[in-house]
């Protein structure tokens, strides 16, 4: 079982009061070292190293922020991240983690139980949705940061709600927040945001290919710890 050693061990922070003895992710950020969260940007644009890290405390707010790129979802990120306290560096690395395809988010992805779809307009990801539902299928994720409906439904007005990607990404945003509250580090957060507790592979899964995208977006660099724990 790792998910215990996970609790000690893997402290993701978005200020020194998550840092610890240990962590697979020092005091400058998820998979960084010491250094403060790049701006984001699109992958096909992700720099091929890693960045330079300088000392200062991870994902402080800055007082510029350069755009996440021109996807809707992206904007609705930088957004979200700044009103719920959120990093942005990890809200968009789960983005693509979700829903991430030839380099930006796609607000009309679904994947339903485990099938991924890719719909053009909302019309047609509501015609997707809905043929889903006929054929019985219960488990659909839905948009930007593909939001379960069959858990998380009622908190919206309507599927189609689902699918505005401000409410998406809002929900989603206060979601993270919640669970970091709730397990005191960003790390546990996004493992409980893919996965229940009692799925410690696929919680391991999860925040591995995070990591790797937060990487790969230029907000930071792999740890040695977090290096080994992900190849292990």
């Amino acid at each position: 079982m790792w998910l215990v050693p996970l609790l000690v061990a893997l402290v993701l922070v978005s200020s020194t009061s998550d840092a610890g003895a240990g962590s697979l992710f020092s005091s400058g950020g998820w998979g960084t070292q010491q250094g403060t969260a790049a701006p984001a940007t699109p992958p096909s644009r992700a720099p091929a190293t890693p960045r330079t890290p300088v000392r200062a405390p991870a994902y402080s707010a800055p007082k510029t922020s350069v755009p996440l790129s021109s996807g809707v979802c992206e904007r609705e990120i930088q957004a979200a991240a700044a009103r719920y306290g959120v990093p942005e560096g990890i809200l968009y690395s789960v983005g693509l983690t979700e829903t991430g395809r030839k380099g930006s988010l796609s607000a009309y992805a679904m994947n339903v139980e485990g099938k991924a779809y890719f719909p053009p307009s909302q019309q047609a990801a509501m015609t997707t949705f809905y043929d889903a539902k006929r054929q019985g299928r219960k488990l659909i994720d839905i948009g930007c940061m593909q939001i379960n409906h069959h858990f998380h439904g009622e908190n919206f007005s309507s599927p189609e709600e689902m699918f505005d990607p401000k409410r998406n990404v809002e929900y989603a945003a206060k979601f993270l927040r919640n669970l970091h509250d709730k397990h005191e580090t960003w790390t546990m957060a996004v493992a409980r945001y893919h996965a229940g507790p009692n799925n410690n592979p696929a919680q391991k899964q999860y925040v591995c290919r995070v990591i790797s995208n937060l990487v790969a977006t230029g907000y930071g660099e792999w740890t040695s710890n977090a290096s080994r724990f992900c190849a292990s």
